[in-house]
């Protein structure tokens, strides 16, 4: 254990800032509960090193040895934890002195900083002395250094080994409140950029998850800046993000519907000066090279900078997977409360539908984004504003819109339409909602009479006793809508018809008997 103890205390000086008052503390606290001798039961099985340590309540930590990265705590905090440290330092108290430990991690910062000012004399007339990092630049310094360290065998495991570095690169945060969510938009932002460069480097294709979880980082971010006042300190970060962010437009990538996403992002929530926007669209307009992502952008600032001319014409010239990104310009306009622009863009997204829907790889995914759309266009308030408009995306969206526009029809009482989906879907009396059918039935018998005709015939091709039951109640059923309507003549007529057709189905006409539709 001793030797794997030692690297690791030599990893975790390289993995603590110790200018960083977030590990400040954390080193502090962990050496309070070790020297409270909190730590007990440990147990080594190489190369996982287990303990219990007694906290406020108790907690069980392991820390993995070979790869710190793979270090479990019960506590809720994720990273590296008070807990972790208090396991370390009563580990390494066993084979050296912790006391040094921590002195030696405190002066690494300054020593580094003496010995890279050591110069010679030629030095110091032909190069000019280097102003230490501040601001934005020391943190994507931070950034950078803490993903260059990272070794990942295959994509499968890329979430696995990237998000411990983005925990790492939060603690790190200013302690300041209004700071935070910057801090965390910077980090998003930068370990977008920098995971998409290993896989680009290493040909990761397809592992998406990780993407998705710093998107959700960035959302939240931007979500907490929004509702506060930014400072002018603010200003010169602003400006970098506002610059380097034309990048994901033209790096290279596997992942260009994340770098498109972000992009939007930015430009949504927080570069929302008119000015900014219109000199964006100004760059993106004038751009030689106008790949997918540009195409893209120039739409999405064409909708922000209120170009719906533009931005409509753009999307003629874009295929069926631009409806991916609609979500966003939907989401845009209902925040704006701009209702006919939405309805422009909706109905421009219609004829993309049916073929977006057929690349999707399972009905799983063709309901789920069906979900997202209805959700996106706010279907409430889209039923009220254009029922019309509504209408046009359920029909599209079928069969998969079958029970939202079944409601809908029901509500705006179109029962004839709404028989005619029935017909149109396949469905049966049985798969039928009861006291739907009841309303449309009570409203106007008539509407519904071509719905037990039709189930009456597809159940006599079955030719079975079980389905000669179910024609017999369905037929009682007829009969009493024909009543109803005082039409009693065309239903001697239909029965009498129906029996000469099926007068070699014996099994059929005993059911009739017992139904008493026919007398004994």
């Amino acid at each position: 254990m001793k030797d794997q103890l030692l690297a690791y205390a030599d990893k975790l000086q390289t993995y603590l800032d110790p200018t960083s008052e977030t590990h400040q503390r954390l080193v502090q606290k962990g050496l309070l509960l070790f020297r409270q001798q909190l730590v007990s039961k440990k147990n080594f099985s190489s190369p996982l090193l287990s303990a219990k340590v007694q906290d406020v309540t108790s907690v069980q930590v392991t820390l993995n040895l070979e790869n710190p990265e793979d270090n479990y705590c019960s506590c809720p905090q994720e990273g590296i934890c008070r807990h972790q440290m208090a396991l370390f330092f009563s580990a390494y108290n066993q084979i050296g002195s912790v006391f040094d430990w921590v002195q030696e991690w405190k002066k690494q910062t300054s020593s580094f900083a003496i010995l890279n000012g050591l110069k010679r004399g030629s030095d110091l007339l032909t190069e000019q002395t280097s102003a230490p990092l501040t601001g934005h630049k020391a943190w994507i310094n931070r950034f950078e250094k803490a993903f260059n360290r990272i070794d990942i065998p295959n994509e499968y495991v890329l979430d696995e080994k990237l998000k411990p570095v983005y925990y790492r690169i939060i603690e790190f945060s200013p302690v300041e409140r209004e700071w935070k969510p910057l801090y965390q938009l910077f980090a998003a932002y930068h370990s977008i950029k920098e995971a998409n460069r290993i896989c680009y480097k290493q040909h990761f294709q397809t592992e998406d998850s990780f993407f998705s979880f710093l998107m959700q980082e960035v959302e939240d971010a931007l979500k907490k800046l929004t509702i506060s006042v930014q400072p002018f300190a603010f200003d010169p970060y602003i400006a970098y993000l506002r610059t380097d962010c034309t990048e994901l437009l033209t790096l290279d990538t596997y992942h260009s519907s994340i770098m498109v996403e972000l992009y939007m992002a930015l430009w949504t929530s927080f570069f929302k000066q008119t000015i900014w926007r219109k000199l964006e669209l100004e760059r993106l307009q004038s751009c030689t090279e106008q790949n997918g992502r540009i195409k893209l952008a120039n739409i999405h600032m064409a909708i922000l900078c209120g170009r719906d001319e533009l931005a409509l014409n753009a999307l003629k010239g874009i295929d069926k997977n631009i409806i991916y990104f609609s979500q966003h310009w939907f989401q845009y306009l209902q925040s704006q409360k701009a209702y006919s622009r939405l309805s422009k863009y909706i109905t421009a997204m219609i004829p993309f539908i049916s073929d977006y829907l057929l690349t999707l790889n399972s009905d799983f995914d063709r309901y789920a984004f069906m979900r997202m759309f209805f959700r996106t266009v706010d279907e409430p308030a889209l039923s009220d504003h254009n029922p019309v408009l509504m209408e046009k995306v359920y029909i599209k969206f079928l069969p998969f819109s079958y029970a939202q526009y079944n409601e809908y029809l029901i509500m705006k009482q179109k029962y004839r339409v709404w028989i005619e989906l029935q017909h149109l879907t396949g469905k049966d009396i049985d798969s039928i909602d009861k006291a739907k059918l009841d309303t449309v039935t009570k409203s106007d018998p008539q509407l519904a009479m071509p719905l037990y005709h039709e189930s009456i015939e597809n159940l006599l091709e079955n030719r079975n006793r079980e389905a000669y039951k179910k024609t017999v109640r369905y037929l009682k059923k007829l009969r009493v809508l024909y009543k109803k309507q005082k039409k009693m003549d065309l239903w001697e007529s239909y029965f009498n018809d129906l029996l000469m057709k099926t007068k070699r189905l014996r099994a059929f006409h005993e059911e009739c008997r017992r139904g008493k539709l026919i007398d004994a």
